[in-house]
């Protein structure tokens, strides 16, 4: 508490006799009144002789504000204490060392002592009962105990108590000094700490969601692990990745990407809800730790239904998915290197799967996953070396006679290994963020390739990765000039998954590729989701009947009636239908019977190489000019 430095000093005098008294109350009732400046400074010297030091004169006052008188110790001490509680303490106090009946000075001097420390104290005797050195051991503080011999000289008794005011009000002023600077220090503490507990907070913390970052999760993570491994439990760490957020950021930019990455973790936060904590462990991957294992299946339904709800903000529409590998930590055995090695590998395997799915750690992954890295390596060489093969599977008229078109299809013979399907390194090359270089390779190759058959449409088959990137359609138009070739013999083949991606910046690149006159086909139609909005927002060409009515054509009896409505919608709409997958006559006959247009499959012919084609092309060149 800070001390009233305008508070003047007060004297406390307590003697038995009346008389005695009396004397003080002559001697000091002068002091009460103001002084003048000479005397002032004459008293300022009597204090250094008295205390052999240098008392600043601003920090004094002459003024004494009060006086008090009484006769015996037990009515001093309650007058003391009194005068302590209501904050209006004594500056000195003048003590009788005899005060028949009650208690005599000494113990007086030692309870006030007790009350404050601090108080001056005169100790007033005619006789010799006590020593000076027996007092100050019951009394103690000797630079506060003084001492005054019966009978005093009253100039003596004024030059002690007003010395001793002086000594008050100095030592109350720095007092007053320390207890501020204390203050200021204790306020300077308390930022530091606080400082250091946001620095602590912020190096656990991830910037932009809040949420645990790699060192918070570690240790959050080692806390609750201890505590399962006392009780007996388990916990479960589950890995999460946003599927193609790279594309979000490529497209819109960083600032979109933000908003998404923020909006993702509190769904997450939400989901988890009080089953566990979660992290973000950077980019666009999240960790979600169950402190309860009975929930975990729960917990990650929970979090897969995050992606049902698109992310919608300032005009965007984006798809949510989420792709999640989990697994078990037992107590005293794992780390959490561990949990997060093994629920990396059980996302690897769930994006493997096709993305957007859950997948729980087993040792069989281990392998899988070391042969997908192995063959990520592989293919990256092989894009790198220009060692994959691009083969065109001809689509032939209604009829099965005539090559109307062809389509490009990527080859790749693993070093090695031979002959590695598209099915499994394509997911691969997306799974490891090859797909960009894949689809510019096949896309300057086919460009070369065509230029030997100039006279026939070729397909091309493109990825959502491509159509993600910044300025892709203006990029396929200076390919294609760079090589020679129209842009109306090459049309596009689009997947309908490549719908569900950013809308936007999807009809930016199709309505440039189309004013560029370059085709478009809807590739595996039926498969996916598309409306017949999107056929007509976009003008595409053409539609490819997905492979699995082709092959259902046997098995059941309404496949047929689903080829007609789609073949009805393509004549509705102005769009040629082609079949795929076409693999015997009564497949053919019914696709041809309901209206298809072009087929395409191993009944007319498997895929080739271009040396092939060129064949196959010049034989059909040559019937045509017999004819």
């Amino acid at each position: 508490m800070m001390i009233n430095e305008q508070q003047l000093p007060r004297v406390l005098v307590c003697d038995d006799e009346s008389s005695v008294l009396e004397a003080y109350r002559r001697i000091l009732s002068g002091l009460v009144e103001p002084s003048s400046r000479e005397r002032e400074q004459d008293l300022d010297a009597l204090a250094a002789d008295l205390f052999g030091e240098e008392l600043e004169t601003a920090a004094r006052s002459s003024n004494i504000s009060d006086i008090v008188y009484c006769r015996q110790g037990e009515e001093a001490v309650a007058i003391f204490a009194d005068a302590g509680r209501r904050g209006q303490p004594f500056a000195a106090v003048f003590l009788d060392v005899r005060m028949p009946p009650g208690i005599d000075g000494v113990e007086v001097a030692r309870l006030m002592r007790q009350l404050d420390p601090a108080i001056n104290i005169v100790m007033v005797t005619g006789h010799s009962d006590h020593r000076p050195a027996e007092i100050a051991g019951v009394v103690g503080a000797q630079d506060r105990l003084f001492y005054l011999v019966k009978p005093f000289d009253p100039d003596e008794v004024r030059q002690m108590a007003t010395t001793l005011a002086h000594r008050w009000s100095s030592d109350r002023t720095v007092a007053n000094e320390l207890t501020s600077r204390l203050q200021e220090l204790e306020k300077v503490n308390r930022a530091l700490k606080l400082s250091e507990a946001s620095a602590h907070q912020a190096a656990r913390r991830d910037p932009l969601t809040g949420l645990l970052n790699r060192k918070g999760l570690q240790e959050q993570f080692d806390a609750a692990f201890s505590l399962a491994s006392k009780e007996g439990r388990y916990l479960s760490f589950a890995y999460i990745d946003l599927d193609r957020f790279k594309l979000v950021n490529d497209a819109h930019g960083h600032t979109v990407g933000d908003r998404l990455i923020r909006e993702v973790a509190s769904r997450i936060v939400e989901a988890t809800a009080d089953d566990g904590f979660v992290a973000r462990l950077g980019g666009d991957e999240f960790a979600v730790v169950c402190a309860h294992p009975d929930s975990l299946e729960e917990v990650v339904c929970r979090l897969l239904r995050v992606g049902e709800t698109p992310f919608i903000e300032d005009g965007f529409n984006l798809p949510v998915s989420l792709s999640i590998g989990y697994c078990r930590c037992d107590a005293g055995q794992d780390s959490l290197s561990d949990a997060m090695r093994r629920a990396d590998v059980a996302l690897y395997s769930a994006k493997m799967a096709g993305r957007g799915g859950a997948r729980i750690y087993d040792a069989d992954l281990d392998k899988q996953f070391l042969l997908g890295q192995a063959i990520a390596r592989d293919l990256k060489d092989a894009i790198d070396a220009n060692a994959l093969r691009l083969h065109y599977q001809p689509l032939m008229s209604a009829d099965g006679c005539r090559v109307t078109g062809l389509e490009a299809l990527l080859r790749w013979d693993r070093r090695d290994y031979g002959p590695i399907s598209p099915a499994l390194f394509v997911p691969i090359a997306e799974q490891n963020n090859l797909m960009a270089e894949l689809g510019e390779w096949v896309l300057r190759q086919a460009m070369e390739d065509i230029q030997l058959w100039p006279d026939i449409v070729t397909s091309i088959n493109l990825s959502v990765v491509q159509f993600a990137q910044p300025h892709f359609a203006e990029h396929v138009l200076a390919l294609a000039k760079s090589a020679g070739i129209s842009p109306s013999v090459i049309e596009f083949e689009i997947t309908e998954t490549a719908l569900s991606q950013d809308m936007t910046n999807f009809a930016q690149q199709v309505a440039t590729l189309r004013r560029a006159g370059f085709n478009l086909a809807l590739d595996d139609f039926g498969s996916g989701y598309a409306s017949i909005g999107y056929l007509s927002q976009f003008h595409f060409n053409k539609l490819k009947i997905d492979r699995s009515f082709v092959s259902n054509l046997r098995l059941k009896p309404n496949a047929d009636r689903m080829i007609r409505s789609i073949v009805g919608l393509g004549e509705a709409m102005g769009l040629t239908v082609t079949a795929e997958g076409v693999e015997d006559e009564f497949q053919h006959e019914l696709l041809r019977a309901a209206g298809c247009d072009q087929m395409q499959g191993f009944l007319f012919h498997k895929p080739c190489s271009k040396e092939d084609v060129e064949r196959l092309l010049d034989k059909q060149r040559q019937a045509d000019r017999a004819a």
